[in-house]
């Protein structure tokens, strides 16, 4: 019998796949639970090089992943909104733009502006960090966005406003959701 340490499992996640995603376009993914969406996602951004076969896409350094539970780092909000890139420069006046895109301008008087460190984990809400990974993205523009259910904690009328914004960056994109909503934002459907 073997120990659960060397017991190792084996799913196929995607046999034969041949998938062409147009530049500035939109890829929806959905399927029940549990079936590899997400796996598959994780693959696409490199987060997962296990298993076999061929995977093209671009460059790593243009690409954007966008987590159900977005990562959330120890530091400012300007920090926060400049994440990966924190040395980046960009104006107060800029990152409140930014912030009123994403419906978070609230945040600057919750937390006394843009360079106070707090502990963010027990102030943001999952909905405003989801809204807050849309913000990093309006700030990098990706030429490639993956998004693993990162509008799932708001209501349908923030989820419409980060998506149309998506559309507007021209930056292509995949996306794993259960929501009927998220076909408005999406050309194609796998």
């Amino acid at each position: 019998m073997a120990s659960e340490s060397n017991l190792i499992l084996k799913q196929t996640i995607v046999e034969y796949l041949l998938l062409s995603v147009e530049q500035s376009g939109g890829l929806l993914i959905v399927g029940p639970s549990g079936r590899g969406k997400s796996s598959l996602l994780r693959a696409i951004a490199g987060l997962w090089n296990a298993g076999t076969g061929r995977l093209v896409r671009p460059s790593l350094n243009d690409v954007l992943f966008l987590p159900q539970r977005p990562y959330i780092i120890l530091g400012t909000l300007r920090e926060q909104l400049l994440y990966p890139h924190t040395d980046r420069k960009m104006s107060d006046r800029e990152l409140e733009q930014i912030l009123q895109q994403v419906n978070l301008q609230h945040l600057l008087t919750r937390v006394n502006g843009f360079d106070t460190e707090v502990p963010w984990e027990n102030i943001l809400s999952l909905g405003e960090q989801q809204s807050l990974a849309f913000a990093r993205l309006l700030i990098t523009y990706p030429s490639f966005t993956i998004l693993d259910e990162a509008t799932s904690a708001l209501d349908l009328k923030n989820e419409g406003n980060l998506y149309q914004q998506l559309q507007e960056t021209k930056t292509t994109f995949i996306s794993v959701g259960h929501r009927e909503s998220l076909f408005n934002y999406h050309q194609w459907v796998l």
